[in-house]
């Protein structure tokens, strides 16, 4: 049987109306003691209406509010490496990176060779190189290079970088033996890049790679002159500093 109450209860000074699912016992305005009829009236409606969930005792209080579900999470924090990228960029010239200065008396001369556009073969590649020699053009001349390279991995492209006047030594195509090293220390770490050392055994060339973030790399290479591999982390590190924004 369906019980839809048309009204609020009216009698609620004399006795309440109650249904017991299971049993067919109804109470209606007859005046009932709490000892005569002990039971517990709140499971059934924790349980739910029998008469269906549109049942209303006409009572004004709303609903509870549901509990607020969790909101959506608050953007991640850019990585920090994303945060290091933005403030390093490719320079616009061997001046505006600061080269002859981050160099120094390691340049074996004056002469400056300039090279700045985009990487033969490799879409979006561009860098900057800045050549240091006494302007001698041949094989065995020396010269410090100083590159920055952005889009390509100069490490792993030896074609990317070609030092004037050298150009057998540095295709590693041809049979020569390098020693190479990845490491770090806490300088390059403070910039947020790696450090590789690739130097050939017979000592025609020793090069240093830190790359950085933002896939931008700096390279340093003295070619037919003993440079100390300590040295070459300095003009690196130095080079960096001055691209940095």
């Amino acid at each position: 049987m369906r019980l839809i109450p048309s009204t609020p209860l009216s009698c609620l000074g004399t006795a309440a109306a109650v249904v017991v699912i299971g049993g067919v016992v109804l109470i209606g305005f007859d005046v009932v003691a709490p000892d005569e009829f002990d039971m517990d009236l709140s499971l059934s409606w924790e349980d739910g209406f029998p008469w269906g969930d549109g049942f209303s005792w006409g009572s004004d209080e709303e609903a509870p509010d549901e509990e607020p579900g969790a909101g959506p999470s608050p953007e991640e924090e850019p990585a920090e490496e994303e945060q290091a990228a933005s403030g390093y960029g490719l320079p616009e010239s061997c001046e505006a990176a600061g080269a002859a200065e981050a160099v120094g008396d390691l340049a074996p001369g004056t002469v400056l060779t300039e090279e700045i556009g985009e990487v033969e073969g490799i879409d979006g590649a561009e860098q900057v190189m800045c050549s240091f020699s006494d302007g001698g053009t041949g094989p065995g001349s020396p010269s410090f290079t100083l590159v920055f390279t952005q889009n390509v991995d100069p490490s792993a492209n030896p074609d990317v970088v070609r030092v004037p006047g050298a150009e057998e030594e540095m295709n590693w195509e041809v049979d020569i033996d390098v020693d190479v090293d990845n490491y770090h220390t806490d300088e390059a770490d403070s910039l947020g890049g790696e450090l590789e050392y690739v130097g050939a055994v017979d000592g025609s060339s020793r090069n240093l790679y830190l790359s950085l973030p933002g896939d931008l790399y700096v390279t340093a290479i003295a070619h037919s002159d003993e440079v100390p591999r300590e040295d070459l982390e300095r003009v690196v590190m130095l080079a960096a500093e001055q691209i940095r924004g």
